[in-house]
């Protein structure tokens, strides 16, 4: 990556010439934003030997204010092609470490509750509790998307999954709904569904993937002779609940099932997930903890792109995830989290992550 700082670099210096030449105050028209993780890890799988690194992630983005209804943003971020990490590995006799081009995109607000984005953004869907059965938190969505947000909520788009120049492009159609209400004595509850429609996968072979073929790896979802043997038409269903009882507290459940699934993985077509949140380390002094349990089959979700952390990454897994997390000063966190999985739903292989973070936001 001899260009790539240069490149990425240029993205952010770019957003100046989006700012009409009149605009006297930089400093409402431009927002730099931006955080860093320092990860120790360690992974224990049945089988292989303990893997010990540490991992660093750097995040820096800038919002520019063009008009009232109207932004653009950029945001560069450390990490390879991965979509789903932004983590770099500390290793190599010292080499110099890769920045990209992490989000790009125009943010338009035509009326009040309406959003509608194009470019490389945040996922604009909502995820119960925060949670990660569908999306890697790193996830950063390539396309159109429209949300609106008034009690009623409306999140969908379509992105690229893959694009070909002589051949079919791979899509995903997505759409959610859902409803957030106020039950009185400060609690709240929201319920929704989604439908996330991916074409071009059945039958595609995995060379027809970028990423996949970088990896040769379909990360769970089953191939037979490097042939996808489904589509992946996911049907979800989640809701969470908040409350207070002297410290805040969340309720959450999120469910799939694969609507597309061929036959021959009838059987493997569900994913869910269960969990609770106690406390919020937002300012200084304060913590939160967190559990949850999942269950992923191997065909229920399109792999590449739910946590790459549980499990390994990827589908075909199930077990319990907790975290800690203590706020020690404005601005700066520590966090543990510990993964007990297993690996292949059929051979149960025992997998342990444990993931010791100190966070800095700025």
């Amino acid at each position: 990556m001899i260009n790539g700082w240069k490149i990425a670099i240029a993205a952010l210096l770019g957003l100046a010439v989006a700012i009409p030449a009149s605009a006297t105050d930089w400093s409402e028209k431009f927002k730099l934003k931006g955080d860093f993780r320092y990860r120790y890890e360690l992974i224990n799988e049945d089988g292989k030997d303990e893997r010990h690194r540490n991992r660093l992630r750097l995040r820096i983005g800038l919002n520019a204010k063009i008009n009232d209804t109207l932004d653009v943003g950029a945001m560069l971020a450390s990490g390879g092609e991965d979509p789903t990490s932004t983590n770099q590995t500390l290793d190599t006799q010292v080499t110099t470490k890769d920045i990209r081009l992490d989000q790009a995109f125009f943010a338009w607000k035509p009326v009040s509750g309406l959003k509608i984005k194009g470019g490389k953004f945040k996922n604009p869907f909502y995820k119960p509790g925060k949670s990660t059965l569908l999306w890697d938190g790193d996830i950063r969505p390539e396309g159109v998307a429209l949300q609106y947000d008034n009690n009623f909520f409306l999140n969908a788009g379509l992105f690229y999954i893959e694009e070909r120049s002589k051949d079919d492009e791979s899509f995903l159609f997505a759409g959610q709904f859902g409803y957030k209400a106020k039950l009185g004595n400060g609690m709240k509850m929201t319920l929704g569904m989604g439908y996330f429609d991916y074409t071009e996968i059945k039958d595609r072979d995995i060379t027809d993937f970028g990423y996949l073929k970088a990896e040769d790896d379909s990360f769970g979802n089953t191939l037979v002779d490097g042939h996808f043997v489904t589509d992946y038409n996911e049907v979800e269903v989640f809701g969470d609940i908040t409350f207070n009882v002297g410290i805040p507290v969340s309720l959450f459940v999120d469910y799939v099932v694969n609507s597309a699934a061929d036959d021959s993985v009838k059987d493997k077509d569900t994913a869910y997930l269960v969990g609770f949140k106690v406390g919020k380390a937002k300012e200084p002094r304060s913590w939160d903890f967190g559990y949850n349990y999942r269950e992923i089959e191997s065909d229920a979700l399109f792999a590449a792109f739910n946590d790459s952390d549980f499990s390994g990454g990827g589908t075909n897994g199930k077990g319990h995830v907790l975290n800690l997390g203590y706020m020690i000063a404005k601005g700066w966190k520590f966090a543990v989290t510990y993964f007990i999985n297993d690996k292949d739903l059929v051979k149960e292989i025992d997998y342990e992550r444990v993931q010791v973070d100190l966070k800095f936001k700025f």
